[in-house]
Protein backbone atom coordinates (compact mmCIF):
# COMPACT_ATOMS: atom_id res chain seq x y z
CA UNK A 1 0.00 0.00 0.00
CA UNK A 2 0.92 3.31 -0.95
CA UNK A 3 0.18 5.81 1.76
CA UNK A 4 0.81 9.62 2.84
CA UNK A 5 2.21 9.81 6.67
CA UNK A 6 1.20 13.26 7.61
CA UNK A 7 -0.59 16.01 5.05
CA UNK A 8 1.88 19.07 5.21
CA UNK A 9 0.71 22.55 6.42
CA UNK A 10 0.26 23.81 2.62
CA UNK A 11 -2.78 25.67 0.89
CA UNK A 12 -5.61 23.95 -0.29
CA UNK A 13 -4.22 23.85 -4.23
CA UNK A 14 -0.95 22.06 -2.87
CA UNK A 15 -2.31 19.43 -0.98
CA UNK A 16 -4.88 18.51 -4.02
CA UNK A 17 -1.70 17.78 -5.96
CA UNK A 18 -0.30 16.24 -3.36
CA UNK A 19 -3.16 13.78 -3.08
CA UNK A 20 -3.89 13.43 -6.63
CA UNK A 21 -0.15 12.79 -6.96
CA UNK A 22 -0.92 9.49 -4.76
CA UNK A 23 -3.49 7.95 -6.31
CA UNK A 24 -2.15 8.20 -9.82
CA UNK A 25 1.22 6.56 -8.08
CA UNK A 26 -1.14 3.99 -7.04
CA UNK A 27 -2.92 3.42 -10.11
CA UNK A 28 0.33 3.41 -11.82
CA UNK A 29 1.71 0.68 -9.17
CA UNK A 30 -1.69 -1.15 -9.23
CA UNK A 31 -1.52 -0.99 -5.22
CA UNK A 32 -4.07 0.20 -2.86
CA UNK A 33 -3.36 3.81 -1.01
CA UNK A 34 -4.29 5.24 1.84
CA UNK A 35 -4.18 9.41 2.66
CA UNK A 36 -4.44 10.45 6.33
CA UNK A 37 -7.72 13.77 7.13
CA UNK A 38 -6.89 16.68 5.60
CA UNK A 39 -8.63 20.24 5.55
CA UNK A 40 -10.23 20.20 1.99
CA UNK A 41 -11.05 16.87 1.59
CA UNK A 42 -14.36 16.82 3.29
CA UNK A 43 -15.32 19.54 0.08
CA UNK A 44 -15.42 16.33 -2.30
CA UNK A 45 -17.66 13.38 -3.30
CA UNK A 46 -16.85 9.63 -2.20
CA UNK A 47 -13.87 8.50 0.75
CA UNK A 48 -10.64 10.32 -0.41
CA UNK A 49 -8.99 8.63 2.58
CA UNK A 50 -9.76 4.82 2.03
CA UNK A 51 -8.82 3.73 5.81
CA UNK A 52 -5.95 6.62 6.97
CA UNK A 53 -3.31 3.45 7.14
CA UNK A 54 0.00 3.73 7.30
CA UNK A 55 1.44 1.28 3.89
CA UNK A 56 4.52 -0.10 3.08
CA UNK A 57 5.48 2.75 1.11
CA UNK A 58 5.35 6.19 2.10
CA UNK A 59 4.77 8.98 -0.67
CA UNK A 60 7.47 11.37 0.54
CA UNK A 61 5.88 15.39 -0.34
CA UNK A 62 6.20 16.37 -3.90
CA UNK A 63 4.14 18.61 -6.52
CA UNK A 64 3.81 19.38 -9.62
CA UNK A 65 7.17 17.45 -10.44
CA UNK A 66 4.68 14.46 -11.30
CA UNK A 67 1.55 16.02 -12.34
CA UNK A 68 2.29 15.31 -16.06
CA UNK A 69 4.66 12.75 -15.40
CA UNK A 70 2.33 10.55 -13.40
CA UNK A 71 -0.41 11.02 -15.48
CA UNK A 72 -2.96 7.69 -15.65
CA UNK A 73 -6.17 8.26 -14.09
CA UNK A 74 -8.48 11.72 -15.21
CA UNK A 75 -8.46 13.99 -12.46
CA UNK A 76 -11.99 14.82 -13.26
CA UNK A 77 -12.51 11.09 -12.09
CA UNK A 78 -10.59 11.78 -8.55
CA UNK A 79 -12.12 14.87 -7.34
CA UNK A 80 -15.96 15.68 -7.81
CA UNK A 81 -17.14 18.28 -5.35
CA UNK A 82 -20.07 18.12 -3.33
CA UNK A 83 -20.94 21.85 -4.42
CA UNK A 84 -21.83 22.77 -7.79
CA UNK A 85 -22.59 26.32 -9.10
CA UNK A 86 -25.05 26.70 -11.62
CA UNK A 87 -22.57 29.24 -13.80
CA UNK A 88 -23.69 31.23 -16.73
CA UNK A 89 -22.15 30.13 -20.05
CA UNK A 90 -19.31 32.30 -21.55
CA UNK A 91 -18.20 33.35 -17.80
CA UNK A 92 -14.49 33.57 -17.47
CA UNK A 93 -12.94 33.41 -14.12
CA UNK A 94 -9.56 35.87 -13.74
CA UNK A 95 -7.55 34.95 -10.79
CA UNK A 96 -4.80 37.53 -8.72
CA UNK A 97 -2.64 36.43 -6.24
CA UNK A 98 -0.73 38.77 -4.09
CA UNK A 99 0.26 38.46 -0.21
CA UNK A 100 2.54 35.11 -0.13
CA UNK A 101 3.44 35.53 -3.20
CA UNK A 102 5.79 38.91 -2.49
CA UNK A 103 7.62 36.22 -0.56
CA UNK A 104 7.85 32.97 -2.59
CA UNK A 105 8.81 34.90 -5.70
CA UNK A 106 7.45 38.16 -6.74
CA UNK A 107 7.69 37.62 -10.25
CA UNK A 108 4.57 35.33 -9.57
CA UNK A 109 2.74 38.42 -8.56
CA UNK A 110 1.85 38.75 -12.33
CA UNK A 111 1.90 42.46 -14.08
CA UNK A 112 -1.16 44.66 -14.92
CA UNK A 113 -0.62 44.17 -18.70
CA UNK A 114 -1.02 40.37 -18.56
CA UNK A 115 -4.43 40.84 -17.22
CA UNK A 116 -5.65 43.42 -19.31
CA UNK A 117 -4.45 42.55 -22.52
CA UNK A 118 -5.70 38.69 -22.16
CA UNK A 119 -9.41 40.46 -20.86
CA UNK A 120 -9.27 42.34 -24.59
CA UNK A 121 -8.49 38.86 -26.33
CA UNK A 122 -11.37 37.70 -25.15
CA UNK A 123 -14.00 40.05 -24.49
CA UNK A 124 -16.52 39.87 -27.39
CA UNK A 125 -16.75 36.63 -26.22
CA UNK A 126 -17.37 36.45 -22.74
CA UNK A 127 -20.84 37.44 -20.83
CA UNK A 128 -19.26 37.93 -17.62
CA UNK A 129 -15.81 38.25 -16.02
CA UNK A 130 -15.91 37.14 -11.95
CA UNK A 131 -12.81 38.36 -10.56
CA UNK A 132 -11.41 36.19 -7.20
CA UNK A 133 -8.18 37.73 -5.35
CA UNK A 134 -6.93 37.21 -1.93
CA UNK A 135 -5.01 40.91 -2.01
CA UNK A 136 -7.83 43.83 -3.06
CA UNK A 137 -4.48 45.73 -2.50
CA UNK A 138 -3.00 44.75 -5.94
CA UNK A 139 -2.99 47.20 -8.82
CA UNK A 140 -3.71 44.63 -11.05
CA UNK A 141 -6.61 43.96 -9.28
CA UNK A 142 -8.09 47.61 -9.29
CA UNK A 143 -6.59 48.43 -12.63
CA UNK A 144 -8.90 45.16 -14.24
CA UNK A 145 -11.87 46.45 -12.37
CA UNK A 146 -11.65 50.26 -13.64
CA UNK A 147 -11.42 48.78 -17.01
CA UNK A 148 -14.26 46.80 -16.66
CA UNK A 149 -16.22 49.33 -15.62
CA UNK A 150 -15.18 52.25 -17.95
CA UNK A 151 -15.86 49.34 -21.06
CA UNK A 152 -19.44 48.69 -19.41
CA UNK A 153 -18.07 44.90 -19.54
CA UNK A 154 -20.22 43.25 -16.81
CA UNK A 155 -18.42 41.41 -13.93
CA UNK A 156 -18.25 40.66 -10.47
CA UNK A 157 -16.39 39.45 -7.34
CA UNK A 158 -15.73 36.32 -5.84
CA UNK A 159 -16.83 35.96 -2.46
CA UNK A 160 -13.56 35.56 -1.21
CA UNK A 161 -12.50 38.88 -2.71
CA UNK A 162 -14.51 40.00 0.83
CA UNK A 163 -14.11 37.39 3.32
CA UNK A 164 -11.70 34.70 2.75
CA UNK A 165 -13.71 32.13 4.81
CA UNK A 166 -15.72 31.39 1.74
CA UNK A 167 -12.50 30.08 -0.12
CA UNK A 168 -14.60 26.68 -1.41
CA UNK A 169 -17.13 28.51 -2.72
CA UNK A 170 -14.66 30.58 -5.11
CA UNK A 171 -12.99 27.36 -5.65
CA UNK A 172 -16.38 25.64 -6.73
CA UNK A 173 -17.16 28.33 -8.79
CA UNK A 174 -14.14 28.62 -11.20
CA UNK A 175 -14.38 25.08 -11.68
CA UNK A 176 -17.35 25.48 -13.89
CA UNK A 177 -16.32 28.69 -15.62
CA UNK A 178 -15.71 28.34 -19.32
CA UNK A 179 -12.29 29.93 -19.71
CA UNK A 180 -9.98 31.09 -16.73
CA UNK A 181 -7.40 34.05 -17.04
CA UNK A 182 -4.89 32.41 -14.51
CA UNK A 183 -2.46 32.81 -12.18
CA UNK A 184 0.36 30.98 -11.06
CA UNK A 185 -1.74 29.76 -7.38
CA UNK A 186 -2.26 26.22 -7.49
CA UNK A 187 -5.51 27.18 -5.94
CA UNK A 188 -6.67 28.38 -9.57
CA UNK A 189 -4.90 25.90 -11.58
CA UNK A 190 -6.52 22.71 -9.66
CA UNK A 191 -9.95 24.41 -10.29
CA UNK A 192 -8.49 24.41 -14.07
CA UNK A 193 -8.53 20.23 -14.02
CA UNK A 194 -11.43 19.99 -11.86
CA UNK A 195 -15.06 19.81 -13.22
CA UNK A 196 -15.92 21.53 -16.51
CA UNK A 197 -12.86 21.73 -19.51
CA UNK A 198 -11.72 25.31 -19.65
CA UNK A 199 -9.89 27.35 -22.15
CA UNK A 200 -7.25 28.62 -19.72
CA UNK A 201 -4.88 31.45 -20.28
CA UNK A 202 -1.27 32.06 -18.88
CA UNK A 203 1.31 34.38 -18.43
CA UNK A 204 3.59 34.04 -21.34
CA UNK A 205 6.27 36.02 -19.51
CA UNK A 206 5.66 33.56 -16.32
CA UNK A 207 5.61 30.56 -18.25
CA UNK A 208 9.10 31.09 -20.21
CA UNK A 209 10.62 32.25 -17.37
CA UNK A 210 9.73 29.43 -15.88
CA UNK A 211 10.90 27.17 -19.06
CA UNK A 212 13.94 28.62 -18.74
CA UNK A 213 14.76 27.62 -15.21
CA UNK A 214 13.74 24.07 -15.97
CA UNK A 215 10.46 24.35 -13.66
CA UNK A 216 9.70 20.48 -14.95
CA UNK A 217 5.86 21.25 -14.21
CA UNK A 218 6.00 24.21 -16.16
CA UNK A 219 8.06 22.83 -19.03
CA UNK A 220 5.56 19.40 -19.14
CA UNK A 221 2.88 22.04 -19.78
CA UNK A 222 4.50 24.43 -22.34
CA UNK A 223 4.98 21.40 -24.25
CA UNK A 224 1.35 20.37 -24.37
CA UNK A 225 0.04 19.70 -20.68
CA UNK A 226 -2.14 16.62 -20.79
CA UNK A 227 -5.79 16.15 -21.11
CA UNK A 228 -6.65 17.05 -17.55
CA UNK A 229 -4.71 20.96 -17.92
CA UNK A 230 -3.19 21.99 -20.59
CA UNK A 231 -2.95 26.18 -21.65
CA UNK A 232 -5.49 27.20 -24.32
CA UNK A 233 -3.22 30.58 -24.57
CA UNK A 234 -0.06 32.34 -23.64
CA UNK A 235 -0.62 36.21 -23.55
Amino acid sequence: MIYIENMPGWGFGNKVIYYNNLRQLAFMKNQEWSCPPWDGHQYFVGDLLNGSQKGDEKLDPCLGENFFKWNKVPTRTIFKLKLKHDVPLKTCAIHFRGTDFYQWNINAVLESEYYLNSIDKIKDEIEKFVLFTDDEHLSSFSKVKNKLIDEHIKFECGENTANRNYFINDFCYITECDWIISSPSTFCMCAGFIGKHKKIIHCKKWVEDRVEKKDKFWVDLYHGGNNDYSIWRLI
